[in-house]
């Protein structure tokens, strides 16, 4: 959980950058944005496998496999320069509407399996209840939903 994320949504892109200095007081302050703090939620690896699980693929079949593949997610895109103190990348609509698109029954089942990806068992030496990582699912949803009802994109401040 070395790497701290943090999830908004903004107009454009423009606006976004203006966030990387204090995304949090800029978002009060901007009222078409919204930020969430979900610290080592990483927009690659483990928000990638959230998308994966929720884009309707057999998800038994990737937990018994113990393989949930993120190569079919449109990698975020890298908005600021490589060699900053903090990155800011804008996540594609795909991942936006696909946790903006996912029903409750659905976050109900996937959530025991994304509660228990290798990424958070690393954390601890036992399985994770699903209760315990749902409110980051819910985040994630809720802010999707609004970015996608007001025509607005997702965006992930990395501070490595």
């Amino acid at each position: 959980m070395g790497v701290l994320c943090d999830y908004f949504r903004a107009p454009d892109r423009s606006t976004a950058l203006a966030f990387v200095d204090d995304l949090f007081t800029a978002a009060e302050a901007h009222p078409d944005a919204e930020a969430v703090d979900l610290k080592g939620i990483d927009p690659v690896v483990i928000l990638g496998k959230l998308v994966t699980l929720l884009s309707g693929r057999p998800y038994e079949q990737m937990m018994v496999s113990g393989d949930i593949p993120v190569d079919h997610i449109p990698g975020p895109e890298l908005l600021t320069p490589e060699d900053g103190d903090v990155f800011l990348v804008e996540l594609d609509v795909s991942v936006r509407d696909t946790l903006a698109g996912a029903t409750e029954a659905t976050l109900d089942d996937v959530a025991f399996v994304w509660a228990n990806i290798e990424e958070f068992i690393g954390w601890r030496d036992t399985w994770n209840e699903a209760d315990e990582l749902r409110p980051i699912i819910d985040a994630l949803v809720g802010i999707a939903r609004r970015a996608r009802a007001a025509d607005q994109m997702l965006y992930c401040l990395i501070c490595p």
